[in-house]
């Protein structure tokens, strides 16, 4: 049997000699980078197509006023795309959502001002907005909507007085009662842009900062601050909105202020704030509360939830709601003059 092949014994054939199996640390070192910059441009990809992240609307800064939009922006989720941030935002040359550009004649056009409820957010259309569909009961006017996330009454008042903001004939305030206790807003404290980040990861990422911080520093006004501190805070705002409503008085401007109210209000039956309640009629502010008309509007519970994104932000139904009486009561007032 001189001829027969040898068997080859393979249990004892070396492991393959090559530099991965000499540098494992240095092999995971390169591999693991690898993964996560591809892990990460995934998810990049990901959130600037189904997100809207990436994209926000851009902010002017301004200490008489705060903050607020940029003019002449476009902003809307790239492929019509984008499940935080799905609808259109455009701002017109003086930094409202509006429709059209506004000439510096003030005749026939309506300003909302407001806080975020009244801004809407990125998840409601300008076509969508409670000051837009208040506008179609005023088919003859011209209407923008000022609103901007977070504002304070004295952010408006700024604007206004200050930054000597008047391009309309007739301004409308819209606040909730939270905003009297707010003082003046500032950009800093909020996850704002004022330019475009290059990644939609840097926009997550601001937001989550964001998020810690306020788990971090919010603090609860009627737990922190006695009875006589919230006073003064409110006074102090309705002392200022007094002096924004005399204003715009000695300028013939007509000034209608709406106070808006809290989900818990319009479900839950909540009463409303005695003390902005009573800080307004002491300075003899003529305020319009929806909440008395609203829990008729509508007799459903169930259906009057629907209408709040959360505690005080509104849904496009209730954009719908709010903007219809709205509508109803200014076109009634203007008609009277």
């Amino acid at each position: 049997m001189k001829n027969a092949p040898k068997k080859l014994d393979y249990s004892r054939r070396p492991a393959a000699d090559n530099w991965f199996n000499h540098h494992p640390v240095a092999t995971i070192g390169i591999v693991l980078p690898m993964l996560l910059c591809i892990v990460l441009l995934s998810f990049e990809v990901f959130l600037k197509t189904f997100s809207g992240l990436g994209n926000p609307v851009l902010y002017q800064l301004n200490p008489l006023y705060g903050y607020r939009p940029l003019p002449n922006q476009v902003i809307e989720p790239r492929g019509g795309m984008g499940f935080l941030y799905a609808s259109r935002v455009t701002t017109n040359n003086l930094g409202l959502r509006a429709a059209g550009h506004w000439s510096v004649d003030p005749s026939k056009k309506i300003l909302f001002l407001g806080d975020s409820v009244t801004y809407g957010g990125q998840y409601v259309a300008d076509e969508q907005l409670f000051s837009s569909v208040a506008g179609r009961y005023l088919p003859t006017w011209q209407v923008g909507n000022g609103g901007v996330n977070a504002w304070g009454v004295e952010n408006i008042v700024g604007l206004v007085m200050d930054y000597d903001f008047v391009p309309a004939e007739v301004v409308v305030t819209c606040v909730i009662e939270g905003d009297f206790y707010r003082g003046q807003t500032r950009a800093a404290s909020l996850p704002l842009w004022t330019e475009r980040p290059r990644f939609a990861l840097q926009d997550l990422l601001m937001f989550c900062m964001w998020k810690i911080d306020q788990s971090r520093y919010t603090v609860s006004v009627d737990s922190d601050l006695s009875e006589a501190q919230n006073d003064k805070i409110v006074d102090r705002a309705v002392t200022r909105l007094k002096k924004l409503d005399n204003y715009l008085g000695q300028l013939q401007t007509r000034h209608i202020i709406f106070i808006l109210p809290t989900r818990d209000q319009v479900v839950n039956d909540a009463p409303v704030d005695s003390r902005v309640r009573h800080a307004l009629s002491t300075h003899q502010i003529d305020a319009i509360y929806l909440l008395p008309v609203l829990r008729t509007v509508e007799s459903a519970t169930n259906k009057r939830r629907k209408w709040f994104h959360d505690t005080a932000h509104l849904e496009p139904a209730g954009h719908k709601a709010y903007g219809t009486l709205i509508g109803k009561i200014l076109a009634e007032q203007l008609l009277q003059g």
